[in-house]
């Protein structure tokens, strides 16, 4: 408040009646926002043309970026994040990037696409716009420089059919769900070893997850946390924590206790435990 004062951001009233409000000035923005914006509605064609020339018609409908763009510079700030979850053919990657090279920004951005052009037209169109496209004019021939991190979503984790046993995800796909649950973080598919259902490091602590996309091998002695597992476990780095997500336990808290073994059991968020084990 003492800065916004300071900066002739306070307008307050002739009396108490009024309330008080925040001075939000046209020049901090890139440009004035009109009422109307004309825009030539072929623009977004042309564009797409310029930057796929080897497709005759790359998508349909795509919004023009110099629309998108005029809306983010009276919408966001420099350091901004962006989120698009219809992405279609990436024309918002498109006008954070060229902002950032106007302005100077450091605005980042995030789409979403589910149909399976994504990887060919919306993420292609962002390594073009970066990168330059060849024998293209202005910015689309040098591009617009910047990077971005394209992802790939893995096989689903549904909980509902995994509490019935009916389908049971891949060991990386439930150990990324436990990680992040776990440490708040991504889990690092580099650090993964299903051999010994090992995850990886965070915070401090080992993450361990004794699962096999079994069902028959789930419901065995092997899939358990034993006390002999917890020493190996232990082993690998005997000053840190090792939380070990397993469908069950032959070992119990106590016993890990008084064994000096920095072990944590979390049971698997499943009820294998339903499953007849007779």
């Amino acid at each position: 408040m003492d800065k916004l004062l300071a900066d002739g951001k306070i307008l307050f009233g002739e009396d108490e009646n009024k309330i008080i409000e925040l001075k939000l000035y046209a020049q901090e923005y890139q440009e004035k926002l009109p009422s109307v914006v004309e825009l030539d509605g072929r623009t977004s064609a042309y564009e797409l043309r310029s930057i796929f020339p080897d497709r005759k018609k790359p998508f349909d409908y795509a919004k023009p970026s110099a629309l998108v763009e005029q809306m983010l510079s009276f919408a966001t700030k420099k350091d901004a994040i962006i989120l698009d979850s219809f992405a279609g053919s990436g024309t918002t990657g498109h006008a954070v990037l060229r902002l950032n090279a106007k302005d100077g920004g450091q605005r980042r951005f995030i789409m979403v696409e589910g149909e399976d052009y994504v990887d060919d037209l919306t993420a292609e169109r962002v390594r073009r716009v970066i990168g330059g496209v060849p024998d293209a004019d202005g910015e689309l021939g040098t591009g617009l420089g910047g990077s971005f991190t394209y992802c790939t979503l893995g096989e689903p984790v549904e909980l509902d059919k995994v509490l019935t046993g009916e389908v049971l995800p891949p060991f990386e796909g439930i150990g990324a769900a436990l990680y992040h649950m776990a440490t708040n973080t991504a889990l690092d598919p580099t650090a993964i070893r299903e051999h010994d259902f090992y995850l990886g490091e965070a915070d401090g602590q080992h993450i361990w997850l004794i699962y096999r996309p079994d069902l028959d091998w789930l419901k065995t002695p092997e899939a358990a946390l034993t006390l002999a597992r917890a020493k190996t476990f232990a082993a690998t780095d005997p000053e840190k924590r090792h939380l070990v997500f397993a469908p069950a336990r032959y070992v119990s808290q106590k016993m890990l206790a008084e064994q000096n073994l920095p072990v944590e059991f979390v049971p698997l968020p499943f009820a294998l435990y339903r499953i007849d084990r007779s």
